[in-house]
């Protein structure tokens, strides 16, 4: 029974062999979509893209999903699954785009804590590029894990760069009880209007851990309109250690440019603060925010770094008339303190707000200290990416009286993006004071960023399976409202036994003439002799149909010219050959139409599978081997936050 056993296991290793090739990671994934789309699946071409909650909830480690221009009207951004440390989740803007999530914009007496334009609470090592979240409850965020009455730890190792978060009820960028948080080359603009849940500012870490950096980032009139404690540009809060603030600019916020609670080892470097601490005599906790509070001073000045920063007060009792609270008494080097309208700034009250040293400065000009948390490039913001006029807002989302400048939305969809406000330029000689270094600031033009065509090919036909004949690909599917996708043919698989593959399908979708098709005989393994290729594609048909405008506008095509005849049928037969083992199955091949993968084939085949099918085909692997010994056995045995 055994030697019985162990001839009816090769052929069920085979199955199991094809399994596990199946059960291999998939390569990580480019997703496309777009405001308008409707489709859950696909989403490989820009030409196929799919909504954003299909693809954020299909997104995992490795894969990139990129978001095409538009406004994602009440489309939140909330991923489902994690990354790992060696292969993020990425959500960017598509090349030259500038998307936006746009919420509904309730008015501040209404709370929705999970009301977030970008926000999960399980998600890791996710990283986001390029966004605009508005008119939400909140910008950006991670799952609130109780705060201070819990000791619970949220989602962590999160990077935002070159994003906006502006005209939201609360906080604009928050990063709660968690480790590792990068915030890179953003803006955060009137968040905190809210006024019956807040506790907001511009950007919030609380409880974080790890490695916890904020860089050339702009905070500015952002507030707390339901307890007037908060609205900072920048806090960090409960015990958030060891964070490190570089190159940013704070300015025209209701509390102060930093605010630091229980927090110790706080690295601040390089940053302009600028006339903060507008609540005035509405402050309450405390009532003299400035643009530095350390409260706890026991705690907060311990361990602190803080160089070549310039830090202008109002003046004005009872917020703003002393810069720094409860100033460190060591770690505190090269900084320039003073309130009114210092003259060093070349145009901080201009119609696009200028923090670049002005011509002729001797205060913050050459006059910093080197050391290793120095950065060796400036902020390099286009001033132009902000505006001198009333804020727009979103919806019913309040706007504050004291607030004079607005996020120019339309000037960074004019240049290609939120990437293109920021144009860092390398710092030389002896460090200056502030987040800028003197001289010109590198600017982009307006319609010079090309965005790509919305347009695709088609895919190629999978290949053909070998052993019992794989059926061929299907052709890929042309890009909508581009040319037409080449039809894939596919391949007759090589015999053993079986048919001939399939032939491919016929023309992609779109505006041209009908494409080949037809697959070519299966050619002569070391098995039987191969049967017969497939019919041929269909002929080509008649005149070709008149492309369709593109769907971001266009002119209509003019119709297209007679299709030409397809390729006869007949597909030539294989010689026969000695008996031999199956070959190995096609894999699939994907076009950036995304032709249809061969079917597996029999014993013996090596197959690229997909990761739906894997678990189940293992387990048909397993269940192969035990049912040829089951059947042996029978014939030899007869018988038998606050949030």
């Amino acid at each position: 029974m055994f030697r019985g056993i162990m001839k009816a296991v090769p052929g069920a290793c085979a199955v199991l062999v094809a399994a596990l090739a199946l059960a291999r990671p998939a390569a990580a994934a480019t997703l496309y979509v777009s405001p308008t789309a409707t489709a859950e699946t696909g989403c490989t071409t820009r030409a196929n893209p799919c909504t954003l909650a299909s693809a954020a909830a299909a997104a995992v480690a490795g894969d990139t999903v990129v978001l095409m221009d538009g406004v994602y009207k009440l489309q939140p951004l909330w991923p489902a699954n994690s990354g790992t440390p060696s292969a993020w989740i990425t959500f960017r803007a598509d090349d030259c785009a500038t998307p936006i999530l746009e919420g509904q914009g309730v008015g501040p007496d209404v709370n929705n804590p999970d009301d977030v334009g970008v926000y999960s609470k399980t998600a890791e090592y996710v990283r986001f590029v390029g966004l605009v979240s508005r008119g939400w409850n909140e910008g950006f965020g991670n799952g609130w894990a109780g705060g201070t009455d819990s000791t619970a730890v949220s989602n962590g190792h999160w990077e935002i760069e070159s994003c906006v978060a502006y005209s939201n009820g609360r906080t604009g960028f928050t990063f709660f009880s968690a480790p590792d948080f990068h915030l890179k080359n953003s803006i955060s603009a009137h968040n905190g209007s809210n006024a019956v849940a807040s506790w907001s500012s511009g950007v919030t870490l609380l409880e974080a851990t790890g490695t916890l950096l904020v860089e050339g980032t702009i905070s500015f009139e952002n507030t707390d309109a339901e307890r007037h404690t908060d609205g900072s540009g920048f806090i960090a809060d409960e015990a958030t250690n060891n964070a490190t603030f570089v190159n940013n600019i704070a300015f025209g916020n209701s509390g102060s440019c930093l605010r630091l609670t229980k927090s110790s080892g706080t690295k601040f470097v390089n940053n302009t603060c600028y006339r903060n601490s507008q609540f005035g005599s509405m402050a309450t906790g405390p009532t003299n925010p400035g643009e530095l509070y350390f409260t706890n001073g026991g705690v907060t000045i311990q361990g602190v770094t803080f160089t070549n920063n310039v830090i202008v007060g109002t003046g004005q009792a009872p917020a703003g008339s002393q810069p720094v609270q409860n100033m460190p008494t060591s770690g505190w080097s090269n900084n320039v303190v003073t309130t009114g309208s210092p003259t060093f700034f070349t145009a901080p009250t201009g119609t696009n707000p200028s923090f670049v040293p002005a011509s002729g400065d001797t205060m913050l000009t050459g006059k910093g200290a080197a050391g290793s948390a120095v950065p060796a490039a400036d902020v390099g913001l286009d001033p132009k990416c902000i505006v001198k006029r009333t804020p727009i807002m979103v919806g019913q989302v309040a706007r504050v009286s004291t607030w004079q400048y607005d996020v120019d939305i339309d000037y960074i969809k004019s240049i290609g993006g939120v990437a293109k406000c920021f144009n860092p330029k390398a710092r030389s000689g002896t460090p200056d004071i502030g987040a800028y270094r003197p001289g010109t600031v590198t600017t982009a033009t307006p319609g010079s960023c090309v965005a790509p065509p919305i347009t695709g090919t088609g895919g190629q036909g999978g290949a053909g399976g070998g052993g019992q004949g794989g059926v061929g690909g299907a052709g890929g599917r042309g890009g909508g409202g581009g040319a037409a996708g080449t039809a894939g043919a596919g391949r007759g698989g090589a015999m053993g036994s079986g048919a001939a593959g399939t032939g491919g399908g016929g023309a992609g979708t779109g505006g041209g003439a009908a494409g080949t098709g037809g697959g070519s005989g299966g050619s002569a393994s070391t098995g039987q002799a191969g049967r017969g290729g497939a019919s041929a594609g269909t002929a080509g048909g008649g005149a070709g149909s008149g492309g369709g405008a593109g769907s971001l506008g266009g002119s209509t095509g003019a119709s297209g010219t007679t299709g030409s005849a397809g390729a006869p049928p007949a597909g030539s037969g294989g010689s026969a050959g000695a008996t031999g083992s199956g070959g190995s199955a096609g894999g699939t091949t994907t076009g950036p139409g995304a032709g249809a993968a061969g079917d597996p084939a029999g014993c013996g085949c090596h197959v690229s599978g997909s990761r739906d099918g894997a678990r189940s085909l293992a387990a048909l692997g397993f269940l192969a081997i035990g049912a040829a010994a089951i059947r042996l056995r029978r014939r030899a045995r007869p018988s038998a936050r606050r949030r």
